[in-house]
């Protein structure tokens, strides 16, 4: 720490700017600092501690995070900084507030050495979510802050706003009443984000990129969480039943043609898209499952499917071929190019010659969807520095918990692995989701992708 705080003494004869003393930051290694006997002491297990280094010219503190703890949600009025994750990880949620109305904004979760940006102006919060580890992190501030007086807290529960005053330790109502110099009772009321917003999910990025395990296994929780509300979600949004209808359709009829005997269906899920591609054949094929989340599996295999609960990549098939296989609504959950190019050369081991490859992928260049919007953030928002790909954007439910990933995929790029991996391209048909759902489109900045491959 002696170091970061030496390196920004070159702010002694500059006043820095937000993004000067970004570009600072981003210029440390923050996984490999020594400041274990720097840390704070835990006075209350329900509330952050914090340890000042140094107010000159940047303020540097060091703070230590309890299981399931968060500040208050407040407001930074007149200063600004940045806060490293040194261990466990921290949420960033902020806030807009206006006409006596506090509305959630946006969200994000920092990983060891993720970064997180406090402009002047942010009402926000920063939490622990976990059950059992501690977090540290480190907070960089301009100007410097003699005390806490004059912050403003929110309290959503009750609608209070409080004034804390230089007594104050934390921005926490935690703090004795003699900590603030006033309380407001009824200041406003408080919009959760799924109150204002229409979509069922949001953008909730994850900084930096984890790694491939760390995804796995949050996908899987994902889907575990909503997997008995999985099929009724499916079904009770128009745009989503009316693509999966169209694709589920245009398989039957490509599978019929080909008289198939034996299916793989990757990415099962609870087996009833499978078990419905499966009735509008007419056919009757063998259909072997997998699927990432167990509870998923669980669903599927009481319908009398047989799915294995595993990720593809790690799948031990042995020799065993199939006719088809399909690969709905998640090719987009496998992390890298990398790893998607290997997933697709893996699948092309277990088809018969000139089976086929069925799969949809969202499309970074639909204007109605997350991909330009995915591309924009990893230009602009220097992504590409944080291990993310352009097109990867981390997501959840707006009333959920879990964090998933999605990649958002380049028509061109992505054919040329189908080809690296093996197949011939049959087609790829641009399909309506959100607007135009189920519809065949020409725009290439409309519609998700849905391909046929046939292994060569």
């Amino acid at each position: 720490m002696e170091r970061i705080i030496e390196q920004l003494k070159r702010f002694n004869n500059e006043q820095p700017s937000f993004i000067a003393l970004g570009e600072e930051l981003l210029k440390v290694n923050f996984n490999n600092l020594a400041y274990k006997g720097l840390l704070p002491k835990i006075e209350c297990k329900d509330n952050y501690a914090r340890n000042i280094l140094t107010r000159d010219p940047i303020e540097v503190i060091l703070m230590i995070w309890p299981p399931k703890t968060e500040s208050a949600i407040h407001f930074h009025n007149g200063f600004f900084g940045y806060v490293a994750v040194l261990e466990g990880a921290l949420d960033n949620i902020e806030y807009a507030f206006k006409n006596k109305q506090l509305k959630e904004t946006g969200g994000l979760k920092a990983l060891p050495g993720g970064l997180i940006a406090e402009k002047d102006g942010v009402i926000h919060k920063l939490m622990n979510t976990s059950e059992t580890g501690n977090a540290v992190t480190a907070h960089f501030y301009y100007p410097a802050l003699d005390n806490l007086n004059g912050i403003n807290i929110y309290d959503i529960e009750s609608g209070r706003i409080g004034e804390l005053n230089d007594k104050a330790l934390t921005a926490s109502w935690l703090e004795h009443e003699s900590c603030f110099s006033k309380i407001e009772e009824n200041a406003f009321t408080y919009l959760p984000y799924h109150k204002h917003k229409t979509t069922s999910h949001r953008i909730f990025s994850i900084i930096p990129k984890p790694d491939r395990e760390f995804i796995s296994e949050n996908i899987s929780a994902y889907y575990s969480e909503q997997a008995h509300e999985y099929d009724f979600f499916d079904l009770e949004h128009e745009s989503r039943r009316t693509y999966n209808k169209k694709i589920n359709v245009l398989i039957a009829e490509e599978l019929r043609n080909d008289r198939i005997s034996t299916i793989l269906t990757l990415a099962c899920g609870t087996g009833r898209r499978a078990i419905e591609i499966k009735e509008l054949t007419g056919l009757n094929y063998l259909i072997t499952g997998v699927d990432i989340s167990s509870e998923m599996v669980s669903i599927a295999n009481r319908r009398g499917l047989d799915v294995t609960c595993a990720s593809w990549i790690d799948l031990k098939l042995g020799d065993e071929k199939f006719d088809a296989v399909t690969f709905l609504y998640a090719f987009g959950h496998i992390p890298s190019r990398e790893e998607r190019l290997a997933s697709l050369k893996k699948i092309a081991g277990h088809l018969n010659e000139g089976g086929s490859l069925y799969f949809d992928v969202f499309n970074v260049d639909d204007k109605n969807e997350w991909g330009p919007s995915a591309v924009k953030a990893y230009e602009k928002g220097r992504y590409c520095d944080l291990g993310y790909e352009r097109g990867d954007v981390f997501y959840k439910k707006v009333t959920g918990n879990e964090i998933a990933f999605l990649h958002y995929f380049d028509k061109n790029e992505l054919i040329q692995d189908i080809s690296l991996a093996g197949f011939n391209v049959s087609f790829v048909k641009h399909i309506g989701y959100v607007k135009k759902s189920g519809e065949i489109l020409k725009a290439a900045n409309e519609g998700a992708l849905f391909i046929k491959a046939i292994k060569k």
